[in-house]
């Protein structure tokens, strides 16, 4: 016999995924962000790749030229998409000192959720 939770998943699931690679892992990514048209389609994807970062133990401060591998750009892109989510209020970066890699703090999205309202 079923468990009524089984039974209500597959009722509502549309989306499968047989892969165990796929399973192991993901990142929260806010509809906001994704469906926010002014942004460039870079910088929404250099935004889930902060998220990653965020979400993995061990290198959690990841460097301009990891971000611009994994994604598969160049640094100077990288450089412009992060620019563009700091001017759109999504992420600030910090660096203290120079001898140290920036620190990007990944900002609360609820005013903008209210102004869309």
């Amino acid at each position: 016999m079923q468990k009524a939770g089984d039974i209500a998943r597959k009722r509502v699931e549309r989306i499968l995924i047989e892969d165990e690679v796929l399973r192991a892992g993901f990142a929260a990514f806010p509809y906001l962000v994704m469906n926010d048209t002014a942004l460039s389609v870079g910088a929404r994807f250099t935004y889930a790749m902060l998220l990653q970062f965020a979400w993995q133990e061990g290198e959690t401060f990841p460097k301009q030229e990891t971000l611009a591998g994994r994604i598969g750009l160049s640094v100077r892109q990288v450089r412009r998409y992060l620019a563009e989510l700091q001017e759109a209020n999504y992420i600030k970066i910090e660096r203290k000192d120079r001898r140290f890699r920036n620190t990007y703090i990944i900002k609360r999205v609820r005013s903008k959720l209210r102004k869309r309202r």
